[in-house]
C-alpha cells in the first residue's frame, strides 16, 4: 500500500505531501500555498478526495482552528441536547460549558488521537505521512458540522428557542414535524461527515477497503464515545 508522488525528472519515489522531490529537487506538483475557506467547503461537496489532497499539501493550514473550535462548539450543544434529553422532566438543565467540558473538548482530543493512530499506522505500511496534515484534513470533514452550526442552529432556535437544547419540554413534543425535519437534516449532516472522514483518510492511502474500514470506525468511536460520555455524566449527576 503505497501513496507516492513519482518524480518526472529522476523516477524517485515522494510522500504525497512533497512539494519538490527529496533527490533531485525537481518540481512534482502546483505549490498551495494557503487554503480558501469558502472554496474548500464548497468543494467537498462534488470532489472531496481532491480537496482533501489540496489541504494535505496547502503549505499553510488556514481557518483549521477555526473550524476545529466551530466543530467543538457544535458537538457542545449536541452534548447538551443529549445531557438534557436523558434528563428531560427534571426542572433543573445543564450549561453550554458543561456541554463544552463533556462534548467539546473530548471531541478535539480523540480527533488529535486519531490523527496521531493513522499516521502511525501508514507509516508502517509504507505511507509517509504528517500529525498536522492529518488534523488538518480531519477537521475540515467536520464541515458539515459547521454549515449546520452556522444555518440550522439559528433555525432550530428560532422554532424552539431555548427548549430545543433544554429539551424541556422536548421539542417533539411542541412541534413534531419540525422537530423532526431539524434532526433528519442533521442525521444528514453526520452523514456527510463520515464520508467525508472516509474520502479523507482515502486521500492519504489510496486504498479503499482501508479507508472506508478506518475512516468509518474513527468517526463512529468518536462520536459514540462523546455520546455515551454526555448521557452517562448526565444520568450519574441526575442520582
Amino acid at each position: 500500500m503505497k501513496n507516492v508522488l513519482i518524480c518526472d525528472h529522476c523516477g524517485n519515489e515522494n510522500p504525497f505531501y512533497q512539494l519538490n522531490c527529496t533527490k533531485c529537487k525537481s518540481f512534482l506538483r502546483a505549490r498551495i500555498v494557503n487554503i480558501d475557506f469558502w472554496d474548500t467547503l464548497w468543494k467537498l461537496f462534488y470532489s472531496p478526495v481532491k480537496t482533501a489532497e489540496n489541504i494535505i499539501q496547502a503549505e499553510n493550514k488556514n481557518f483549521v482552528v477555526t473550524v476545529a473550535l466551530l466543530t467543538a462548539i457544535k458537538f457542545s450543544l449536541l452534548s447538551l441536547i443529549l445531557m438534557n434529553a436523558a434528563r428531560s422532566g427534571e426542572n433543573s438543565n445543564f450549561s453550554f460549558i458543561q456541554g463544552f467540558i463533556f462534548g467539546g473538548v473530548p471531541l478535539l482530543v480523540l480527533i488529535f488521537i486519531f490523527t496521531i493512530i493513522i499516521t502511525f499506522i501508514n507509516k508502517k505500511n509504507g505511507i509517509q505521512g504528517r500529525v498536522k496534515d492529518g488534523l488538518a484534513v480531519y477537521f475540515y470533514s467536520f464541515s458539515p458540522m459547521v454549515l449546520s452550526l452556522l444555518v440550522l442552529t439559528p433555525i432550530q432556535f428560532a422554532l424552539f428557542g431555548g427548549y430545543w437544547f433544554t429539551f424541556n419540554p422536548s421539542p417533539f413534543l411542541m412541534k413534531p414535524r419540525a422537530a423532526t425535519v431539524m434532526y433528519i437534516l442533521e442525521l444528514l449532516m453526520f452523514i456527510w461527515s463520515a464520508l467525508l472522514f472516509i474520502t479523507s483518510t482515502y486521500a492519504q492511502t489510496k486504498n479503499r477497503i482501508y479507508s472506508i474500514f478506518l475512516g468509518l470506525i474513527g468517526f463512529l468511536v468518536t462520536t459514540i464515545l462523546i455520546t455515551y460520555l454526555s448521557i452517562s455524566i448526565s444520568l450519574f449527576l441526575s442520582r
